[in-house]
Formats: C-alpha cells, sequence, structure tokens
C-alpha cells in the first residue's frame, strides 16, 4: 500500500507517552545523555558515600543525599511521562494529524502545528508507535498506530521522508514532550 497522504485521530495516553519516552533514552543520542547524566551524580554521590563509610566518616546527610539523588533518577522518567500527558489534556487531549508529502501537521483544540520535514527529518518507531524527531533528537509528534488501520503504509510514508533514528524503521524504538512539542513548528490558531 503506497500513500501520499494519512490522517490520524487519536487520544494520546500515558502509556504513549511512557513508551515514546523509554525508547527515545535508548535510541537517540539525546536521550543516552539525559539518561546518562541523571545517574552520574546518584553514582559519584554513592561513591563518596561509601569511600566515606571505609573511613569511618559517613555522615546521615550524605546518605540523604544518594538517596535523594537515587530518587530523582528513578522518578524523572515518571515525571516527564506525566507531564507530557498532562500537557496533552491541557491542549484538549484528541488530536487529528496528517502526514503526507510536505510534512506533519497536528490540529488540537488550540489550533494546528506545521511541521516540513526539513524540521523533523528523523523518526522512530516503537510496538505501538512511531515518533517524529528534529535534528538534535527531541520528539515532537507521538503517532500511535492504533490511530490508523494502515501502519505499513504510514511506515512507509515516514521511511520516504525521514532518517531513522536509532535502527532502521519497522521495529526500532522512541521519546518525550507532549503529542506534539511547539518547537520549531509553525502554529495556527483556530
Amino acid at each position: 500500500m503506497d500513500q501520499e497522504r494519512m490522517e490520524l485521530a487519536y487520544a494520546p495516553t500515558g502509556e504513549d507517552f511512557r513508551e515514546a519516552i523509554a525508547a527515545h533514552a535508548r535510541h537517540t543520542t539525546v536521550g543516552r545523555v539525559v539518561r546518562v547524566a541523571v545517574w552520574v551524580p546518584a553514582a559519584v554521590a554513592a561513591l563518596g558515600c561509601a569511600l566515606g563509610a571505609a573511613s569511618g566518616a559517613t555522615r546521615l546527610s550524605d546518605v540523604g543525599l544518594v538517596a535523594l539523588l537515587a530518587a530523582t533518577a528513578l522518578f524523572a522518567p515518571r515525571s516527564q511521562v506525566l507531564s507530557a500527558h498532562r500537557r496533552a489534556q491541557r491542549r484538549g487531549g484528541r488530536y487529528r494529524a496528517v502526514v503526507d508529502g510536505t510534512g506533519v501537521s497536528v490540529t488540537d483544540a488550540r489550533g494546528t502545528r506545521v511541521m516540513p520535514w526539513a524540521r523533523v527529518p528523523r523518526s522512530l518507531e516503537t510496538e505501538h508507535l512511531f515518533v517524529v524527531l528534529n535534528r538534535s533528537g527531541n520528539c515532537l509528534v507521538v503517532l500511535p498506530k492504533r490511530a490508523t488501520s494502515a501502519p505499513d503504509a504510514l511506515r512507509a510514508l515516514l521511511a520516504r521522508h525521514t532518517t531513522p533514528a536509532g535502527g532502521a524503521m519497522g521495529g526500532g524504538a522512541s521519546v518525550s514532550g507532549a503529542a506534539v512539542s511547539g518547537a520549531g513548528s509553525a502554529v495556527r490558531s483556530k
């Protein structure tokens, strides 16, 4: 099936964002750097605490700092998912995306964002999603496969206009933000 225009109507879920953020962390440079940057302070603090314990100089505040940094690293992805889902809900909760030869446009209760392919040249695929990314690897659009009866046609359309991020289209993986992030997009109000 070779289509040059596809329309999707959907309400993004928390699970959509969880899957996108997890895949983003695994398959983009930005995601990997963020994942490491969150865990490095916790690891350094734990090492310092362990060295302090070996010399008998561990303080309760050292242990508290390690616990705080580890909790932050553990809960940061959950916080991102919750934030992205809330943002999508504030934008009306329902989206209509058009993917065609010119790019991706997404309409919600607040207006339409138009992103030409030059602004969103990369994409990821997970088991349940396609994610369209900007050059730096940040997520701009989450496109659930459940929103189309022809995911193979959507995969082919994205493959014609984007480069896979972190693996080939057709089973790869994906990112952060709301169903649509405003970065690098033209906005037309309703």
